[in-house]
This record gives C-alpha cells, sequence and structure tokens, in this order.
C-alpha cells in the first residue's frame, strides 16, 4: 500500500492492471477447478421404460436419467451402451455428472446385461446386431420415451443426440458412428450408421477385430473422443490379448478431422470398479473418473453445443499438470 500512495500516477496504473491481471487469472483458474465439479442440475431417473424392437421381437429396457426441475430448458440426448456383461446402472459416476451439465443420458439394457439375468445361449448370435439395434431404437422411441416420463415433456432437444459406449459399447458407438462391419449391408432391419447421432464418446473401445472390414475405421468421420489407460489391455476371448494402444484405434485408425485421445497412465479397464462393475479392476480410481469425465464432457459441450470455450479449455489445459502427471491428450 506504501507503494501505491508514494508513486506516481503512472506506477498506481500499471499496478493496479497488474493486479487485475492476476485477480482476472485466478478467476480463470477457479473456473477450470469448476470443469471438475458436478454441474447445476440434480439427477432424476426412471429406469424402468420399455420399448419393443419389431425387427427382433423383444422387449428393451431403457434406464433414463435427466436434469430434474428443468423449467422450459431442453437438453441434448446422450445414448450409452454398457459393456459387455456389465451393469448399465453401474456407470453412473460417469453419465450423472453429464447429467448435471444439462444432458437426458439413456442406457439400454442389452441382451447381456445382468439385469436380465443370464443370457440365453440362442441370443448370442443375435447379440451383436441387437446392440446396434437398440440405439436407434432409443432415437426411434424418443416420443415414446417423453410419454413414459412426464417430466421430459417439451425437454429432449431432438436435434442434438450424442452416442456413447465402454469397451463392447465402445465398438457399438463406433458403428452407430460410421464403423463398417462385414455384414453392415445384409440386414435391412438393422441401422448401422445412424446419422442422428452427431458425435461420439469411446471409453475403452476396441481396434481391429473379424467382424470389420478392412477398412472399417475409414468411416468414422464425425467427432469422436476417445479414452483408455495404460492398463487397460484388450481381451475378446479368442485367447489373444492386445496391447492398450489396441483399445486407441477409433482415435489412431480414423481419418483426422475432429479426434480426441485421452489416455490415462496406470488406469484400467474399469478404473478401479468405478464403471462396469464394482468388483473389477484394480484399486479405485477416482482421479481416473474425474479426469476422465471432465474432458469428455468438455468434448461433448465443444461439439453437440458448439461451446468455443469448453473446446479451447480442453485442448489448452495442461493435463499433464492437473492430472499429477497421468493424462495425456491428443488431437488431429
Amino acid at each position: 500500500m506504501y507503494f501505491l500512495q508514494e508513486a506516481p500516477e503512472f506506477c498506481r496504473v500499471l499496478t493496479i492492471k497488474l493486479i487485475l491481471i492476476i485477480i482476472t487469472g485466478c478467476s480463470s483458474f477457479q473456473s477450470d477447478i469448476d470443469r471438475f465439479a458436478p454441474g447445476r442440475w440434480e439427477v432424476a431417473s426412471n429406469e424402468a421404460v420399455t420399448l419393443f424392437d419389431t425387427h427382433f421381437h423383444r422387449e428393451v429396457n431403457v434406464r433414463v436419467y435427466y436434469p430434474a426441475d428443468a423449467n422450459k430448458q431442453q437438453f441434448p440426448v446422450i445414448v450409452f451402451s454398457h459393456g459387455a456383461f456389465c451393469y448399465p446402472q453401474q456407470y453412473r459416476n460417469v453419465t450423472d455428472f453429464w447429467v448435471s451439465h444439462g444432458y437426458i443420458v439413456i442406457l439400454p439394457d442389452h441382451l447381456d446385461s445382468p439385469n436380465l439375468g443370464k443370457i440365453d445361449p440362442k441370443n448370442l448370435s443375435i447379440l451383436l446386431k441387437s446392440r446396434v439395434a437398440d440405439m436407434s431404437l432409443v432415437l426411434d422411441s424418443i416420443i415414446d420415451i417423453e410419454r413414459a416420463i412426464p417430466d421430459l415433456s417439451g425437454h429432449i432437444d431432438s436435434n442434438r443426440f450424442a452416442v456413447g459406449g465402454h469397451s463392447l459399447g465402445g465398438f457399438i458407438a463406433m458403428v452407430k458412428s460410421g464403423l463398417e462391419l462385414k455384414d453392415s449391408e445384409q440386414d435391412p432391419g438393422v441401422i448401422f450408421s445412424d446419422e442422428r447421432f452427431d458425435v461420439a464418446v469411446i471409453m475403452s473401445g476396441v481396434g481391429k477385430m473379424e467382424q470389420m472390414t478392412d477398412d472399417a475405421f475409414d468411416g468414422l468421420t464425425r467427432p469422436l473422443f476417445a479414452s483408455g489407460g495404460t492398463l487397460d489391455v484388450g481381451n475378446i476371448g479368442v485367447g489373444e490379448i492386445y496391447p492398450w494402444e489396441w483399445r486407441m484405434s477409433s482415435f489412431t485408425l480414423s481419418p483426422p478431422g475432429e479426434k480426441y485421445s485421452f489416455v490415462l497412465d496406470n488406469a484400467d479397464h474399469y478404473l478401479g470398479g468405478q464403471i462396469c462393475r464394482e468388483n473389477r479392476g484394480g484399486s479405485e480410481d477416482l482421479q481416473g473418473v474425474s479426469l476422465v469425465r471432465a474432458a469428455n464432457l468438455a468434448f461433448l459441450e465443444a461439439y453437440v453445443r458448439d461451446d468455443a470455450d469448453s473446446k479451447s479449455w480442453l485442448v489448452q489445459t495442461n493435463w499433464l499438470n492437473a492430472s499429477d502427471g497421468r493424462a495425456t491428450l491428443e488431437s488431429k
């Protein structure tokens, strides 16, 4: 204070400007920290909405999580595909975070969901196609879902859809985003690539598989965010164990253009039991969950809501510093 009182006018002005810069910088840093925190919306849910798939002649239960007390606002929709034999409700550490920031998240119980009991062996042959069909069935049934949940009336933004998934569900999300399968044109009852999905969030996806065409990943032309960990090896039941890099193929093998890779050092497939199954993976990785969901939310905000600030935050954040040296973000 003595300096401000005794300094010439130009010095006082300069000092005040410096103080304002420091204060502004602190405010910006605080905003960055807030991006890791839940948003303003309380999470409401309905886990017992039933749709009917006329192609496979089966009822499909969907779990719907949405912002409570929405007033007159509309929210984009994320349709999320759970991992193989995973509980869809076990992803709430991620999906509730999205909802708290103003998204409606819908998760089908696929045929292999443990909520349905042990899968009938005769259904294994249609598992992949039924999963693919479930995702478009949700979009086809948006009006029915809205009718089943009166709190959603008028709050679904039917012009903004994202697809997401974990593990096998990540594979399904890629298929809905343009990844080509060998029999993609052989079943008129199943929509494979669905143009209504604008962007994809892939958690611990898959690499080259026998079901894919040789240039399958060339079809992934829409914005895409892929995440995985260095302990996240690939195992598809054929005996071969793939390195963690295989799970990042939706980024590495797809064409350039609005693609993001987010890799966490020392993170496993289940983030320490925080997603899919609580009894799988290593030690609980709450930091990993916080980092992944903050980063993929920024991607969603940037490309679903066209929010330039979120895109800047995503690409300009020093992720190594923010994660104690664990996280690496790449884009192309």
